[in-house]
């Protein structure tokens, strides 16, 4: 009996995952079913299922390495700079550089879709959705705390509602950018936000 190696199971993982990411992106999470991505990834459902229980379980593993990718943009910022304010900004801008590329309108629609997902049908994915989005507040605040140790961020600002301000436009800006694309000058608007936050600074610094 041939045995199967590691490196052809992680192969075979990622065209499982690669094919499920084009067809949730091309069909929708409730539209799109186990034997789409089968036909997708050239294999069959059962093929599928050796790797994934589900369908819910695909989602997930698809979605899983957002908050790895947010958490690896923090720590090299960190690495980088000395001011805790720069390296919110230079997150930002790396987030922003990629808001209008492929990769990243199709992350848009794939969290678009787990959010309406679980609040629609599935508790379980919306508690997996709201512990990452805690986890990745939790990154920025922790920055704004250290901006506000060292004297960037007036400390008289809650840096838990900046956080969610902070949030709510790059999640804001993602959604623009789905719908008026090249329409929308995303430098621009991170230039103000930029502006922003360097008037947060205590007064008389």
């Amino acid at each position: 009996m041939t045995k199967v190696t590691q490196a052809h199971i992680d192969a075979r993982t990622q065209e499982i995952l690669d094919a499920a990411r084009r067809m949730f992106v091309r069909k929708g999470v409730g539209v799109a079913t186990v034997q789409d991505i089968a036909t997708e990834a050239g294999l069959s459902a059962g093929a599928i299922y050796r790797y994934y229980q589900s369908k819910a379980d695909l989602l997930r593993a698809v979605c899983g390495n957002w908050v790895e990718k947010d958490r690896a943009l923090f720590e090299r910022a960190a690495v980088e700079l000395d001011s805790p304010l720069q390296v919110l900004v230079q997150v930002g801008r790396c987030v922003w550089d990629d808001i209008n590329s492929p990769e990243a309108r199709e992350d848009t629609l794939l969290a678009l879709e787990t959010v309406l997902v679980g609040a629609r049908h599935s508790p379980e994915l919306a508690a997996e959705r709201r512990a990452a989005m805690l986890e990745a507040a939790g990154m920025v605040e922790g920055v704004i705390r250290q901006a506000q140790a060292a004297g960037e961020i007036d400390t008289a600002i809650d840096p838990r509602a900046l956080t969610h301000t902070l949030l709510a436009c790059s999640f804001g800006m993602r959604m623009l950018a789905l719908e008026m694309g090249d329409d929308i000058d995303t430098n621009a608007v991170l230039d103000l936000l930029e502006i922003m936050l360097s008037r947060f600074a205590p007064q008389g610094t």
